[in-house]
């Protein structure tokens, strides 16, 4: 099924979980694949793997078997997952919180998370991209009311590292949160100006989707609504 979000010019596919493969003019960009259908259909295309952090549902180490594939493949690994689980014939650049880097006329710059690893925010082909990892407002009702607190506190703070305007983010709507699986994409859209947020994190309880576009309804956020895994739009 092909779906289509007017104002860009890019194909995106939903893989599983926190998996997406964005495809822009001149490279591909590939986030937390951990396995999974992957479909790339232009093998001579840059391919820029990125992994936000070591968690299992975020990273697992074959995805450095795409560095057999005939375009450049460079792995941009969250500096907490392991070095020996990376190959030394592979190109790999570590990030932690706060770094930049350029590669391949795509500008990568990182956040921390509230979780593990980090955030990505990216400018390629004219456009901001928000990749979040596990940066997420995390309030779980079984936490006290401080570590609550704290946690509102920190991703408050990085928020306000982001660019005013986002034209894609890729954002937590995780259903084990409860009532409170929203929380850290109302605050997004509240402090940032996105245009099309596309939710993610949330094992396969595709209805989070449907329910968080009708909460935004009265926003300008365009939601996409992922209803099953290996879904492909066109953002035009």
């Amino acid at each position: 099924m092909l779906l289509f979000v007017h104002g860009y010019d890019m194909d995106c596919t939903y893989i599983s979980h926190s998996t997406f493969l964005l495809e822009t003019e001149h490279v591909l960009l590939l986030f937390d694949y951990t396995g999974g259908p992957l479909e790339i259909k232009d093998e001579k295309k840059s391919l820029l793997v990125f992994s936000s952090h070591r968690h299992a549902d975020h990273f697992n180490e074959s995805i450095f078997s795409l560095a057999r594939r005939e375009g450049n493949t460079v792995f941009i690994l969250s500096s907490d997952i392991a070095t020996h689980l990376v190959p030394q014939n592979v190109q790999v650049r570590w990030m932690g919180p706060y770094e930049e880097v350029s590669i391949d006329e795509v500008a990568v710059r990182t956040l921390k998370s509230t979780d593990e690893g980090v955030a990505f925010v990216l400018q390629v082909d004219g456009k901001t991209i928000y990749y979040a990892g596990d940066l997420n407002h995390w309030h779980w009702e079984g936490e006290s009311e401080a570590y609550n607190l704290q946690m509102k506190r920190d991703y408050y703070a990085e928020l306000r590292l982001l660019p005013a305007k986002l034209d894609i983010a890729f954002v937590p709507v995780d259903p084990r949160l409860g009532p409170f699986y929203s929380l850290g994409a109302k605050d997004l859209v509240e402090r940032v100006k996105v245009k099309t947020l596309i939710p993610m994190h949330f094992w396969k309880d595709h209805s989070v989707c449907e329910k968080l576009k009708a909460e935004l309804k009265d926003t300008d956020v365009t939601v996409v609504q992922l209803t099953h895994e290996i879904q492909t739009w066109r953002i035009l």
